[in-house]
């Protein structure tokens, strides 16, 4: 085997930074759409997806779910009738992406959700591997939880996800409850507050373009295809 052979644009991984919150549904659509363009351009494998930590709203109640709608009505001012349209709307998109999305969801802070997900990262390695455990974790959830098919705010059926992600149980309901993963949580929050990171979903590709927002499926794209064959400026 030769060990000198140069790594070329046909081989080489692309890194991709998501900052995502559990409840935000552009970073839902926008993940979506990133896993769109990956198979499109024929990037399967070789996209490596690398999540951090990031809470739409570090204020809301900590274990006292109510709905996406009652919480968009007081948070945003707007008319209930209003939100269940914006709803309505999202969930079209959702579906153009083949994706399950409920209009009504629980909705509480996802702190805990977030130190769950670093302990995953953690047990599983710090290399790569962490990553892409932590990055199927939370991204397993938020699908179901967009689908309706689970409550993010019950301890227990997060804790079940994490113990099938290869997290012992303790160490699941020890950072659920706020005694490991808080710093690796922090640290995110950190890094997205040091390079101007002020909403969710926020793309990074290899450390260099950035992406606030759910950007269209086409610029995904590009930006990919410009990475994979050498192209980006």
């Amino acid at each position: 085997m030769d060990t000198d052979k140069p790594v070329t644009s046909e081989d080489r991984m692309i890194l991709v930074d998501l900052w995502t919150d559990l409840v935000c549904p552009w970073c839902y659509l926008g993940e979506a759409r990133l896993h769109d363009a990956i198979e499109a351009e024929g990037l399967t494998g070789r996209v490596h997806l690398r999540l951090h930590s990031f809470e739409l709203d570090p204020t809301a109640p900590v274990g006292e779910a109510r709905s996406n709608i009652a919480h968009l009505v007081q948070a945003k001012g707007m008319p209930e009738p209003d939100v269940r349209a914006m709803e309505a709307q999202i969930q079209q998109l959702a579906g153009e992406l083949r994706r399950d999305y409920a209009p009504e969801r629980p909705m509480a802070n996802t702190r805990a959700v977030h130190r769950v997900m670093q302990a995953v990262h953690s047990s599983a390695g710090e290399s790569s591997a962490g990553e892409q455990a932590a990055a199927a974790f939370f991204l397993g959830l938020q699908r179901d939880y967009f689908a309706g098919r689970v409550d993010p705010f019950d301890a227990e059926q997060v804790i079940t996800r994490a113990v099938e992600a290869g997290l012992d149980q303790d160490t699941a309901r020890s950072a659920w409850e706020g005694a490991t993963g808080e710093g690796a949580v922090a640290d995110d929050v950190a890094l997205a507050q040091e390079i101007g990171v002020r909403g969710v979903p926020f793309f990074v590709f290899d450390e260099t373009y950035s992406a606030p927002g759910a950007i269209p499926l086409d610029a995904f794209r590009q930006v990919l295809r410009s990475l994979a064959d050498g192209t980006a400026p």
